[in-house]
């Protein structure tokens, strides 16, 4: 029974460890399938063991919902390394193939939960491989041994997400990785059965660098490191994802694993296998995709009318293997393209106010949220006429003068300006922002108002400003009229006597007179050369004598204020007669002779005695 023993646990230890050691490899499935995804219009890969891939738009850190990611996969490792049971140890070199034509049933997957930056991770693996093999001793009635053996391994990790950008994330991890190993083993023919196990818990620590290398695509390297029940446990791959649909993802790499542990029993797994990875990992939950966008923008934002605005649409969240189109839509003015992503806008004839222009931007080649829309906005400016102000240099001029207008004018736009005037009298001549005005006959006594006016040479919005030029009324000067003359030589005896012809003058001046109601009558008394050296005071005694008829004895009695004696020279027998109007004199015009003191001469009558002569004296010459 001893010997019965012994071949049966040298044969079982070899087969049983053999295949325990391929399923280990099998079993520790590709927990750290994850590819990187940009801020892109496409999705990458999702990964088990990482959050959900990002969609175009936020980070994984500013998505607050949670993301699950499930993740079948297989690896096919090959493996070195010492087995041992029960003291007996044994070298093992197992390739792929071999482990693969042992396989009889398993289940391998992974899933994961991650919110923020927060990752949980859970791998998970049953694996059952059988073998029959036939005993080396034939002198036992047991001829053959069936072996099954099942593995188990689950790896709950937790962990933080030091690193997300849209290139790059980096995960730290920690967790534990839990084994279990069992075999049965029956002889033939006999029916002989027999059952071991072993279990136990490694720690782990590591971490996961994701590289997004397009908007589909990611490389992800992993690994940990650790111990526990066993000396040393650690592992390290890399994996090239590509994203076949928005939520589903292929994985393709390469995985190298470690464990020494030496349990007890005398158990010993001292192995190291390596091996290609394919997993598929299928995404849910998360924030839905995020559709594409458009953001529109005018430059400038104001303008005059009649200058350009450039509207430019840009697009977010759309494939950048697709080409795009662009269609505007004005809602005022020209565009110079209405299916470019850049248009200019003519806005030449356009009101002052708000306009916008609306850009759709569309990928033909997707069935939905395959468009955007986007408004570009701008304003017309209110323009403002100039700002004018005239002034008169001087402000009065005398018919013939001239005065200086000044226009000052100022456009708000700093635009161009045109200048044009006008007057209401005068003569006016200039151009730009000065007119000269002279004063005509016509203008005497009143105003001329000149009004210069200011245009804008765009908007032709203009202003005026007026300048007034006073030219006073023409002063009328007085004319002396002569009104004739008496003689006083029929009587030499009485020459200062009024006779009757002088009577019927002086009748018909009165009426004249008393017809005038302004104006005063000089009587200017004047002598010959013979009478102005015989006779004193004759001129002036004729004028007074001919003023007390025209006052006093004549039938038409004139008011004596108005009538004023005056003594001339020596021009003749006779008295002069000169009316005088009111006002100021005219130039150059002088009143004959001087005024007569009256309370010196006295009226003569017809029989009184002739003036006095004085010997030898000539008359006073005419007055000034």
């Amino acid at each position: 029974m001893d010997l019965y023993r012994k071949v049966f646990f040298a044969v079982s230890a070899g087969v049983t460890l053999s295949l325990l050691l391929s399923m280990s490899a099998v079993a520790q499935g590709p927990t750290e399938l994850s590819t990187a995804t940009p801020t892109t219009t496409a999705e990458a890969p999702a990964s088990p063991d990482a959050p959900t891939p990002q969609k175009a738009g936020p980070a994984a850190s500013d998505d607050d919902r949670w993301h699950f990611i499930i993740a079948p996969y297989l690896w096919f490792p090959g493996l070195s390394g010492t087995v041992g049971a029960r003291g007996h140890d044994a070298s093992v070199h197992v390739s792929a193939s071999d482990v693969l034509s042992n396989f009889n049933f398993g289940l391998m997957g992974a899933v994961q939960a991650s919110k923020d930056r927060l990752v949980f991770p859970v791998d998970f693996m049953w694996v059952r491989l059988d073998d029959d093999k036939g005993l080396p001793s034939t002198d036992l009635d047991q001829r053959s041994v069936k072996v099954y053996v099942t593995e188990s391994i689950l790896t709950p990790k937790f962990g933080y997400r030091v690193v997300d950008t849209d290139m790059w994330k980096i995960d730290a991890l920690v967790g534990i990785r839990y084994w279990h190993l069992g075999e049965n083993l029956t002889l033939h023919p006999s029916g002989f059965y027999q059952s071991r196990s072993a279990n136990w818990v490694d720690g782990l620590f590591g971490s996961k660098i994701q590289l997004a290398l397009s908007p589909k695509a990611a490389l992800t390297v992993f690994g940990d490191v650790g111990g526990g029940a066993a000396a040393l446990d650690y592992q390290a791959g890399g994996l090239l994802g590509y994203k076949i649909k928005p939520a589903v993802a292929l994985q393709i790499g390469w995985r190298y694993l470690y464990e020494n542990y030496r349990g007890n029993h005398q158990f010993i797994f001292d192995v190291h296998e390596s091996g290609p990875m394919l997993g598929l990992t299928w995404e849910l939950g998360g924030k839905p995709p995020v559709p594409p966008s458009a953001s529109c923008s005018a430059q400038p934002t104001e303008v005059w009318s009649g200058d350009p605005v450039t509207v430019t649409a840009t697009g977010s969240n759309f494939n950048p293997k697709h080409t795009v189109t662009y269609n505007w839509t004005p809602n005022g003015g020209k565009l110079s393209s209405t299916n470019a992503q850049t248009a200019t806008v003519d806005t030449t004839g356009m009101a002052p106010g708000s306009y916008s222009a609306v850009a759709t931007i569309t990928d033909p080649k997707e069935k939905k949220n395959n468009s955007a829309t986007c408004t570009a906005s701008f304003a017309i400016k209110q323009p403002y006429p100039p700002v004018v102000r005239c002034s008169a240099n001087p402000t009065t001029i005398a018919i013939g003068e001239p005065a200086t207008i000044t226009m000052t004018a100022t456009d708000p736009q700093g635009w161009p300006m045109t200048y044009s005037w006008s007057a209401t009298g005068g003569q006016l001549s200039g151009s730009g922002t000065t007119a000269t005005v002279t004063a005509t006959n016509a203008d005497a006594g009143n105003t001329i108002t000149v009004t210069g006016t200011a245009s804008d040479a765009r908007a032709n919005l203009s202003s005026s400003c007026t300048a007034s030029v006073n030219v006073p009324p023409v002063q009328k000067c007085t004319v002396i009229e002569d009104w004739g003359e008496c003689t006083f030589e029929k009587n030499p005896k009485k020459p200062w006597r009024v006779d009757n012809d002088c009577k019927d003058t002086l009748d018909k001046l009165s009426l004249r007179l008393q017809q005038m109601p302004n104006g005063k009558l000089n009587v200017v008394g004047y002598t010959d050369q013979e009478e102005s050296v015989n006779v004193q005071q004759l001129g002036s005694q004729r004028s007074v004598n001919v003023k007390y008829y025209l006052t006093t004895d004549g039938p038409n009695k004139v008011d004596a204020s108005r009538v004023q004696p005056r003594q001339g020279g020596a021009k003749g027998k006779a008295t002069h007669f000169y009316f005088v109007p009111e006002g100021n004199m005219c130039g150059g015009q002088l009143e004959e002779g001087t005024i007569v003191d009256e309370t010196q001469v006295q009226p003569q009558s017809r029989n009184a005695p002739a003036p006095k002569k004085k010997a030898k004296k000539a008359a006073a010459p005419p007055a000034n």
